[in-house]
């Protein structure tokens, strides 16, 4: 209970500040390896969210965010399938922030659980917005430059979204 309310802490801080400014300046590998760990993190997170949310609105809200970032994984991954460059295949493990916050999440107490797992998605939302409107503005690669410019605008709507069920105390002023 202490590991989880500690966590909830710690991401409520980081939900409440601003939007994180666009990365510029991005490599494709780069944005690739970012762009995959946050999807991952999203369809991990959005997964455990589906068995262990109370709140039918926040199950509802995994789902689509769920729903969402298979679809663009599957088309960032797509992607790196071209004659004309070679970009690495992502690996399918999360980075250790991620890994971490997922942890946090699977020991939440289930009257903690939907707080937190809201916390956590606008938090990584935020930071995936971040690369995709950094590589959309000043990608150097077309295909992933055409993908990052989609995944602004859903970014931006699951962001809205998860705030909008945060409670106010925790969403703060955004």
């Amino acid at each position: 209970m202490i590991l989880a309310t500690s966590a909830l802490a710690v991401s409520v801080t980081a939900v409440s500040a601003q939007t994180t400014p666009p990365i510029a300046g991005q490599s494709a590998p780069s944005f690739v390896a970012a762009a995959s760990d946050a999807n991952t993190y999203a369809i991990k997170a959005s997964e455990m969210a589906l068995s262990k949310a109370q709140r039918d609105d926040v199950k509802a809200y995994a789902k689509r965010v769920l729903d969402e970032n298979r679809t663009l994984q599957k088309s960032l991954l797509a992607s790196l399938r071209d004659n004309q460059r070679t970009i690495r295949t992502p690996s399918s493990a999360l980075s250790s922030d991620r890994a971490s916050l997922l942890s946090l999440l699977q020991k939440a107490p289930r009257g903690s659980f939907d707080n937190l797992f809201l916390t956590q998605a606008t938090q990584v939302q935020d930071r995936a917005w971040s690369v995709y409107k950094g590589y959309a503005e000043d990608g150097t690669d077309p295909a992933l430059k055409q993908i990052a410019i989609g995944a602004v605008q859903q970014e931006e709507q699951e962001l809205t979204a998860g705030k909008a069920l945060l409670p106010a105390a925790l969403a703060g002023d955004q």
